[in-house]
């Protein structure tokens, strides 16, 4: 687990630390002045009120009074504040009348500072909050980046309403920092007109005698330990080999804009014809608004081909043909913006000059542009086009979108079920926790995840599907089966080397919620956790788990034909750990980009051409690769591989969701929190928590969402690969051989695993 870096404001010093009370009326519009200190001064736009009378009481300060939390940065990971050194410039209170206000939009600021002032390059300034009501959430940014000019700096409103109650004293502090701060969502309205505050959750410390005690509701705070082993973004071995770039094929596949490359057709195809291409075949798809030339180029002249047909008006993509998708097959992406990629002008919005990467392949993101590569490299966005009409490949099978009759059991810390991109997707829940003493086990039927770290699984696995926000997951349509094992934690958790009892699960709580998976008929069980080894001889299960609670298990889940996926282990070495070397379980290792860039263990590669390793951290078994068949250890899927906490590559991260509600044993705690904010580029609008992380605890549920999906599409319960070994034969035989002697039987590639189950006679 990354453990996120906090620093700590200094306010800037001044003789004098408060400015005289100013009291502004609430009734219009109107903008105040609300006096200087030592030549810094400072104006306050009200906007008008929906609700509410009276006046608001609102001074400029230097300093904050006593008893507030300092001002400090409240991500996880290094998107958004990240490391940057915050630096608080003013302060102002700000206490609402006796009837509270409220308004649609948040004040505006104006601070004006003395001759002389200059901030360094690079820097952007933001105005934050702090709620008293809400002390847990701490200050949460507000407005920003501001509008720096010589020695001042403006904050225009924004379209969201905020709410002051009765008699209540808020803060608004103006700083800068060195990167971009989210904005929290905006308050939702009732049907009647008035603001329904967005709660904001709490965790209050629980002492060890009640961290290994289930939920009791949906929103209580509870908290566990995942991870292989319990670790996550381990970074301890060698570099591994890497492969070098497949050939290119002599073929390109130019994807236009349907309505642009209609309109100016003889253009485009001389164009194509100057740049050494002849044209092969046309594909029109109305539908998607798009239209597809396939051409063909001499192999030499590939790349400057490509490089001179990327850069025209209409252009969306230009890929080789063969090397992720045939002729035959489009991408389908989805309305989920960080799935489908961001434009230019999304960029520039986020204050990032880099170019867009909107349908762009073939990961549609950058080093600095978030995004999910690890959804394209797997060839997601291809399998999941058998579900749309006009694919282009003669098939068309709803299930390829995934099923709501397939379950996958999420056996970690929970899941958060009020997140967005869970709540409709998580159909069931249980809590199975024993303690050290008296080992009395605690059921319940609700999982909550303060830690995060099955939320982030679950999201991999099966996060919502076209809700035009945030992620998508492997599984598509599936739906989660979450189950809870961990205790609560103590801040110990926060670092993974430790003994703590409250980081750790009793394995007989893994068999307790296995065995309810069996009997829930679930279809596939995704374990990203591990410990120990497998063996033969006195202590060892038939399937050789050196824990035989959880070894009969195992064994009776996979007797039950269902596919049991777990994480390898982020050691870095080798045996496989348990229960991922258990017989019949599909281990999962975790790989990673090389773009050039300074990674955990990998500098081939270059930004426009990464290649495809094995992590530096990942567990991996004997034998190896065996012709792409079911006898190798396991396979190896996407987990990232970043160069440290500060590494600021997102290629070198699995980015997705993080739990809403973290815990926090006191509200200057941020040991759990996740980046709240909303979407990229605006950072506004739903919070989807999330995060940057690395791990084979990332890896395994990408194959489980993988098996979900191929299991959707093939008849759920009744497929002929809801054998254990027929899914991990297919899953095999499919992989893309990634060139390094760890790999397994290669690299998850979905949509071949896809094609092939659903008998496409043009296999990519």
């Amino acid at each position: 687990m990354v453990t996120p870096t906090n620093v700590v404001s200094t306010p800037t010093p001044t003789p004098s630390t408060t400015a005289a009370p100013v009291s502004i009326s609430v009734g219009t519009a109107t903008t105040t002045s609300l006096g200087s200190l030592s030549g810094q001064s400072a104006s306050l736009g009200i906007p008008a009120a929906t609700t509410g009378s009276g006046n608001v009481t609102a001074q400029l300060l230097a300093t904050l009074p006593g008893g507030l939390p300092t001002v400090q940065s409240s991500t996880r990971l290094p998107r958004a504040i990240g490391t940057s050194q915050l630096t608080a410039l003013l302060f102002i209170s700000f206490t609402a009348p006796p009837s509270g206000v409220n308004f649609t939009s948040p004040p505006s600021f104006t601070f004006v500072f003395p001759a002389g002032f200059a901030l360094a390059s690079g820097t952007q300034a933001f105005v934050a909050y702090y709620d008293p009501t809400q002390s847990a959430a701490g200050w949460q940014p507000l407005l920003g980046p501001g509008g720096i000019s010589g020695t001042t700096i403006t904050f225009g409103s924004v379209a969201r309403n905020i709410l002051f109650q009765s008699n209540q004293t808020y803060y608004f502090v103006l700083f800068t920092t060195g990167a971009v701060v989210g904005v929290p969502t905006p308050t939702p309205i009732t049907a009647a007109g008035v603001p329904t505050p967005t709660p904001v959750a709490t965790s209050t410390p629980i002492a060890a005698a009640g961290a290994y005690t289930c939920p009791v509701q949906s929103n209580q705070t509870s908290i566990a330990r995942g991870g292989a082993d319990g670790s996550e973004a381990t970074r301890r071995a060698a570099a591994r080999p890497a492969r070098s770039l497949a050939a290119t094929t002599g073929q390109l596949a130019v994807s236009y804009d349907r309505a642009t490359a209609r309109s100016t057709a003889s253009t485009i195809r001389a164009r194509e014809s100057n740049s050494g291409a002849t044209l092969v075949q046309e594909l029109d798809f109305p539908s998607t608004n798009r239209l597809v030339h396939i051409l063909s180029v001499n192999a030499a002249q590939v790349a400057s081909t490509t490089a001179a047909l990327q850069t025209q008006a209409g252009v969306q993509s230009v890929d080789p043909v063969g090397r992720r998708h045939r002729t035959a097959t489009v991408q389908y992406f989805t309305n989920d913006p960080y799935f489908t990629g961001f434009t230019a002008a999304q960029n520039s919005s986020a204050s990032n000059a880099n170019p867009s990467t909107f349908e762009v392949g073939p990961y549609e993101e950058s080093a600095s542009v978030p995004g999910q590569w690890d959804m394209h490299a797997i060839g997601l966005d291809y399998a999941l086009a058998y579900g749309a009409a006009n694919n282009g490949s003669g098939i068309v099978n709803a299930g390829a979108l995934g099923s709501s009759s397939v379950k996958i059991a999420i056996i970690d810390t929970g899941a958060d079920p009020n997140h967005p991109e869970l709540s409709s997707k998580i159909a069931y829940q249980r809590c199975f926790i024993t303690g050290p003493a008296p080992m009395t086990q605690s059921t319940g039927t609700f999982s909550t995840d303060p830690d995060g770290h099955g939320t982030d699984v679950a999201g991999i696995a099966a996060s919502g599907l076209n809700n035009s926000f945030g992620f998508v997951g492997a599984g598509g349509n599936a739906v989660i089966y979450a189950y809870r094992v961990f205790p609560t934690p103590d801040d110990n958790c926060a670092n993974d080397n430790n003994s703590d009892n409250q980081c750790s699960v009793n394995t007989a709580d893994i068999a307790s919620a296995i065995n309810d998976a069996i009997a829930q008929h679930v279809n596939v069980i995704s374990m990203s956790l591990g410990g120990g080894v497998c063996g033969s001889g006195p202590g060892f299960a038939s399937n050789g788990d050196n824990d035989p609670t959880e070894g009969a298990a195992v064994a009776a889940a996979i007797a039950a034909g269902i596919v049991v996926v777990a994480a390898a282990g982020n050691d870095g070495n080798s045996p496989l750990e348990a229960p991922s070397c258990d017989t019949g379980v599909i281990a999962v290792g975790a790989s990673s980009l090389a773009d050039g860039q300074p990674n955990g263990a990998n500098s081939n590669g270059t930004a426009t051409r990464p290649i495809e390793y094995v992590a530096s951290y990942s567990d991996y078994g004997s034998p190896g690769a065996a012709a792409k068949s079911g006898s190798a250890w396991g396979i190896v899927a996407p987990g990232g591989d970043p160069n440290g906490n500060g590494d600021n590559d997102d290629l070198h991260w699995i980015e997705h969701i993080w739990t809403s509600t973290p815990f926090q044993s006191s509200p200057s705690d941020k040991n759990f929190l996740g980046n709240c904010a909303g979407d990229y580029p605006l950072q506004i609008g739903t919070s989807d928590c999330r995060t940057l992380i690395a791990g084979t605890s990332m890896a395994t549920p990408h194959v489980a969402g993988a098996v979900a999906l191929i299991l959707s599409a093939t008849g759920g319960l009744s497929s002929r690969y809801q054998s254990p070994s027929a899914m991990k034969a297919l899953l095999c035989a499919t992989a893309d051989d990634i060139g390094d002697p760890h790999e397994g039987c290669g690299r998850l590639n979905v949509y071949r695993a896809m094609a092939t189950a659903l008998g496409d006679p043009n296999l990519p």
